[in-house]
């Protein structure tokens, strides 16, 4: 068992978008004001859990910045369309530096190394925001920094940038700061939310067992699951709070519709499952919030814990 632990869901909102939430937000979730990040036009509002983790809701409200302004880590999300984009891993037990350094030591042993997909990771990057109160919230952020390996996919399965790997985020102030998972008022959700049960990771046929080789590296090691029948591999991670863990399934793109997604999306993050309470609203082990949109490719599912 590993000590990385999930962060947060990093979800791009247009500003019509973030300053009027839609009824499937605002019907299920309570929503925190977050603030305004230092250095760069762009705020954000979040879900957050009961597990520590939550979903963030992030928007530019002017012009991002270029690719070229390496000290702004969220720059590489600036191309993107609006949708799940990206997430956040952490290690509470190790600073950023080393969480980072046994992940890299871990794509650079073994035969199979980062599998030929040219995947380290880079040094820490400070970042910071304010709150609405005033104060403010210190992180650093270690995002991969990519090469041109044996089996990396061409660029027409990256649109709009490469991101088909999480970052890391680490905490320089307190969690608690950041994420006020304590505070009942903020992790009390009409659908009866109360973490992140799995992010699922839409990855080409023919390379699947060398993303799921490259996620388990990144994930500390994270043992792989596989079940008879099924075109996915479920990887296991920590929590911040509370015994359940989380999973990252790292799926393989067969249908039609999972193939043309992926090629108009990229590689990567496709849908987030959010942990309901058992006697949560519904009556559906799993269900979407949504057929289309957004929301279509955010599910809530029965939890075991709680």
């Amino acid at each position: 068992m590993t000590s990385t632990q999930q962060d947060h869901i990093v979800l791009l909102v247009d500003t019509p978008f973030y300053e009027s939430l839609p009824a499937w937000v605002t019907e299920n979730f309570t929503v925190t004001t977050g603030g305004y990040h230092d250095g760069q036009p762009s705020r954000n509002k979040l879900v957050i859990f009961k597990d520590g983790s939550y979903l963030e809701f992030f928007n530019w409200y002017d012009t991002p910045p270029s690719l070229g302004k390496e000290n702004l880590p969220m720059r590489f999300w600036g191309p993107k369309p609006p949708g799940l984009i990206d997430f956040a891993i952490t290690d509470s037990t190790h600073s950023a530096e080393a969480s980072v350094g046994a992940v890299n030591k871990l794509l650079s042993e073994g035969p199979e190394k980062d599998a030929g997909l040219g995947v380290q990771f880079g040094k820490p990057i400070a970042g910071s925001r304010k709150k609405a109160d005033g104060v403010e919230i210190k992180w650093e952020v270690t995002r991969p920094e990519f090469s041109q390996g044996a089996k990396t996919p061409g660029a027409e399965l990256f649109a709009n940038g490469r991101i088909d790997v999480p970052f890391f985020c680490h905490d320089i102030t307190p969690r608690t700061d950041r994420v006020p998972y304590k505070d009942e008022k903020k992790t009390t959700h009409p659908c009866g939310a109360v973490g992140i049960a799995a992010c699922e990771i839409l990855v080409p046929e023919h390379l699947h067992a060398e993303y799921a080789c490259v996620y388990s590296k990144i994930l500390g090691g994270s043992s792989i699951q596989s079940a008879a029948g099924q075109n996915s591999y479920t990887l296991s991670i920590g929590v911040t709070e509370g015994p359940v863990r989380s999973t990252v399934v790292v799926r393989a793109a067969e249908t039609e519709h999972d193939v043309k997604r992926m090629q108009e999306r990229g590689i990567g993050f496709s849908d987030l499952v959010i942990a309901i309470k058992p006697n949560g609203p519904g009556g559906e082990a799993r269900r979407q919030l949504g057929s289309t949109g957004i929301e279509s490719t955010i599910w809530l599912e029965t939890s075991n814990g709680e």
